[in-house]
């Protein structure tokens, strides 16, 4: 039995019967037992097959893309980095943890499920960036205005997480379920991309709001009574 050109079962002939006439019989042993009969993949060529897709790429333009893509990830993540650190100013710093440790539990969630990182995913991965630099925006604004407002920092940091939470989860919520709508209806690059946002969108839920909290509560511990918030 031939499946994909390999040999998957072969018959052992055992030993000649020979009788008193000029026939000579063989006895052998069956190829397959009952219960591998109803493998469905031995019983696959007689079904047919179904292709869900096929894509031929040459190996110098896959490598060319897959390295264009990683190049840009790059160059985005440190653009933003930057931006965050001129715009924010100490807080900036806060952003900018948050953001690395976003990326380094998306990657790490991608190599425990033995995720391949390709083209898609790649756009995944910097589409993540893009929404966890939206949620630090939404929290400092927000934190800025209290501060605006007279509030003490630890009041507008209180204040300013608080409000923005409502807005960061609804956001992330629908993002999900489109991802979610992508995965179940797309085909293998774009669930790709649908599953690295989604891992990507919870690693932003728990680094933007909880790790950026614990760091903003870290600072102002340090401070004394009265200090202004460099943000």
């Amino acid at each position: 039995m031939i499946l994909d050109n390999r040999v998957q079962e072969v018959a052992n002939i055992k030993e000649a019967i020979r009788d008193t006439g000029r026939n000579q019989r063989w006895q052998h042993e069956p190829a397959t037992s009952q219960g591998s009969l109803h493998d469905p993949a031995l019983r696959r060529p007689a079904a047919g097959i179904k292709y869900l897709e096929e894509r031929t790429v040459g190996p110098s333009l896959g490598t060319d893309s897959i390295r264009a893509g990683v190049r840009a990830a790059v160059v985005g993540m440190l653009a933003v980095l930057i931006f965050m650190l001129i715009y924010y100013r100490a807080a900036g710093i806060n952003a900018d943890v948050a953001l690395l440790l976003n990326l380094i539990i998306l990657l790490g969630f991608m190599g425990y499920f033995e995720a391949v990182l390709t083209l898609p995913g790649i756009a995944g991965v910097i589409l993540t960036v893009g929404m966890g630099v939206d949620s630090n925006v939404l929290i400092f604004e927000r934190i800025r205005e209290e501060l605006r407002n007279g509030k003490t920092p630890p009041s507008a940091v209180d204040q300013g997480f608080s409000h923005a939470w409502i807005t960061i989860v609804d956001t992330h919520v629908t993002t999900i379920v489109s991802a979610a709508i992508l995965f179940l209806f797309g085909t293998g690059p774009v669930k790709g991309f649908a599953v690295t946002l989604t891992f990507g969108l919870l690693a932003n839920l728990f680094t933007a709001v909880f790790v950026s909290r614990v760091i903003f509560d870290w600072i102002l511990s340090r401070k004394q009574r009265g200090d202004a918030l460099s943000i």
